[in-house]
């Protein structure tokens, strides 16, 4: 097995700059789908049959469609039906964003309706409103049995970022691409960016790991 890594370094400008574009789109996808996912979380919860119907159904709607279709969808066929030119960078942070806010939105609800009733009780007695007593009493004690989810969440839209490659944003994955053409390599070029993507992972379980522990000690009120 003939295997050349070196043939990769005059194209390391190339891995680095695909490296800040992952990292962009995974960013802005990521504050799109958590401030999206906990709004419709919340909304979920209210006693409104319409409205959760509404919910529900969006939430299947990017669960039940594979990414890439969805990818595709904005980048490609949304210019069609709006006349408007949408950019890589947007359909990417869009598609990813949305998709994650379903998966957001149901870890959340499922913390929020974990929550014990006599925490509503006590804020209701006190005299709160709904949205102070969500923000300062529910969310708090739901995002406790939710947050190493959400950690993984993270790590499933970084991942999946790698799918932009498909619409031509020129991310790690593409980057490869482009050095795979040039050099007639493909073996050098795709395992570094798999070995990019690991190390950015394990630390992302690192953190996952260390959130659990400290979850379960507030848990355990020690």
């Amino acid at each position: 097995m003939d295997l050349n890594f070196s043939i990769v370094e005059p194209y390391a400008s190339m891995f680095w700059s695909g490296l800040a574009v992952t990292l962009e789109v995974t960013g802005a996808a990521l504050v799109l789908a958590f401030a999206l996912g906990f709004v419709i979380a919340v909304l979920k919860v209210i006693d409104c049959k319409p409205l959760r119907l509404v919910l529900d159904f969006y939430t299947s709607l990017f669960r039940g469609i594979p990414l890439i279709v969805l990818l595709f969808i904005a980048y490609f066929a949304t210019p069609q039906l709006t006349g408007y030119k949408i950019s890589m960078f947007t359909a990417s942070v869009l598609t990813l964003g949305l998709n994650g806010s379903a998966t957001v939105s149901e870890t959340v609800r499922g913390g929020i309706q974990g929550v014990s009733q006599g925490q509503y009780d006590a804020a209701r007695s006190l005299g709160m409103r709904y949205v102070p007593m969500m923000v300062h009493v529910i969310i708090p004690q739901a995002l406790l049995s939710v947050a190493p989810s959400l950690v993984n969440e993270v790590i499933t839209v970084l991942k999946s970022s790698s799918l932009v490659a498909t619409i031509g944003l020129a991310d790690m994955m593409r980057a490869a691409e482009s050095v795979q053409a040039l050099t007639y390599r493909a073996f050098e070029p795709f395992v570094l960016v798999a070995a990019i993507y690991y190390v950015i992972v394990m630390a992302l379980v690192a953190v996952g790991k260390r959130v659990e522990r400290h979850v379960r000690r507030m848990q355990s009120g020690s």
